[in-house]
């Protein structure tokens, strides 16, 4: 009874490790993208050449990559799966913070994309 027990408890907390650790690949699509900033008055839109962009994301376990830009930490919720890296901005000195968050139900995303100083793209869209 003891070793039943072990191995099924063994086998409990393992399963949940490797069901996380499955690969995921989404083709994320929008159509437009907004440009915000204090030093405007109002957002920017700059339409996608030939009609869309896309994101590729690969997620592999708690980490990902978007067009095959590593070091994202992925989350995830009943919801959501989240993506988000934060890293240092090489022209302008600061630290740009990238968040994508994809909808579970429906698969629709929101990226946010922040630079120094204060320069926020927003892009939405539709994952496959």
């Amino acid at each position: 009874m003891r070793n039943s027990t072990l191995l099924a408890l063994s086998l409990g907390l393992t399963l949940p490790l490797s069901v996380t650790a499955e690969m995921l690949n989404y083709s994320c699509s929008y159509t437009e993208a907004s440009y915000t900033a204090p030093f405007h008055t109002a957002p920017s839109i700059r339409q996608c050449p030939e009609g869309k962009c896309t994101y590729q994301v690969m997620i592999d376990g708690m980490s990902g990559s978007v067009n095959g830009v590593s070091g994202f930490s992925v989350s995830t919720t009943d919801q959501d799966l989240t993506l988000k890296r934060t890293a240092k901005d090489p022209v302008m000195g600061g630290m740009d913070t990238t968040v994508l968050t994809i909808n579970k139900s429906d698969m629709t995303f929101e990226s946010r994309k922040t630079t120094t100083p204060s320069v926020t793209l927003t892009t939405q869209g539709q994952c496959q």
